[in-house]
């Protein structure tokens, strides 16, 4: 598990161009590059950023675009450009390709091929999905029931599919729904039996955090709902601490809330990996009320 940059404190504190690995069989984590402050500044390597999206593919870590807050009041800068971390040579390098866009709060998942080669990385944006491979970007076009003008969306890849939950539009309106993106055929799928406004359902939200568990499965934990106030300029999100698994077929989605005696505090914006050990990993977050991040890893077991 790799994770980069972030927020590295309460809110407005600064932010970081960090790389980290995590090692599963010690648990812990290792600093790929010196800071900055230790005199690499000669390193090549992406600019501070925090809301980037980032996947895995092949050998390398790629991140896709962001947001780098800047001096404060400045308004920060959205960002266009990619990023990758050759894991062998242990050195960044930006890629020619460009997003059409700036772009942050988006969310990215690697659908793997059937052979060598045919992986690709799926990026969605609140203006559709782009698809990254071969250092090749491209605005693909999909069919279907599509989530519209949603970010900040939880995401994750399942087989040839690419399952997304919640997320917000520019007006604060969240969204309870799961589509399903089949990259076979480019086609969204709105799934049924969205239950949202019981007990039977995780309500509407954005920023949540998925994994995949198996083929039709996922892990979904946190994201931050909307005080019957509304948001209030942030001041109305409410973190949420469940977890729930996400079971999807063809037309329909069914939740199953995990009870744990044990949890992580609510938070949006985590990190939320699957160790391959039946095991994942939470790392991070922001509490939206508190104003503070998480430096404490998670660990959920599922066996």
């Amino acid at each position: 598990v790799l994770l980069f940059g972030g927020l590295t404190g309460a809110a407005g504190a600064p932010t970081t161009n960090d790389l980290w690995e995590f090692d599963s069989t010690k648990d812990e984590w290792t600093k790929f590059l010196p800071d900055n402050d230790d005199g690499a500044r000669s390193i090549v390597r992406p600019r501070v950023r925090m809301y980037a999206a980032s996947a895995m593919m092949g050998n390398k870590f790629y991140i896709f675009g962001g947001w780098d807050p800047m001096e404060p009041g400045s308004g920060g800068e959205f960002l266009d450009n990619i990023w990758s971390f050759d894991r062998t040579t242990k050195a960044w390098s930006e890629e020619k390709a460009k997003l059409p866009f700036p772009v942050s709060r988006h969310a990215g998942a690697t659908v793997m091929g059937d052979n060598s080669g045919d992986d690709v990385v799926i990026i969605h944006t609140y203006k559709g999905i782009l698809t990254f491979r071969d250092g090749l970007l491209t605005e693909q076009a999909t069919d279907g029931d599509a989530p519209e003008s949603l970010s900040m969306c939880a995401m994750t890849a399942i087989g040839n599919k690419v399952v997304l939950f919640g997320g917000s539009d520019k007006n604060q309106c969240m969204s309870s729904e799961v589509y399903v993106l089949d990259t076979t055929n480019w086609t969204w799928t709105k799934l049924d039996k969205q239950y949202g406004t019981t007990e039977e359902g995780p309500a509407a939200m954005a920023s949540a955090s998925m994994a995949p568990l198996n083929r039709e499965k996922c892990i979904v934990f946190g994201g931050a709902g909307l005080a019957p106030t509304g948001y209030e300029g942030g001041y109305g999100l409410l973190p949420k601490d469940d977890t729930w698994i996400c079971t999807v077929s063809e037309r329909n989605v069914e939740w199953e809330r995990v009870e744990c005696a044990k949890r992580p505090e609510g938070r949006v914006a985590a990190s939320l990996n699957k160790l391959g050990d039946g095991r994942f990993l939470l790392q991070g977050g922001y509490d939206p009320v508190s104003k503070a991040t998480f430096e404490e890893p998670w660990i959920l077991s599922t066996d």
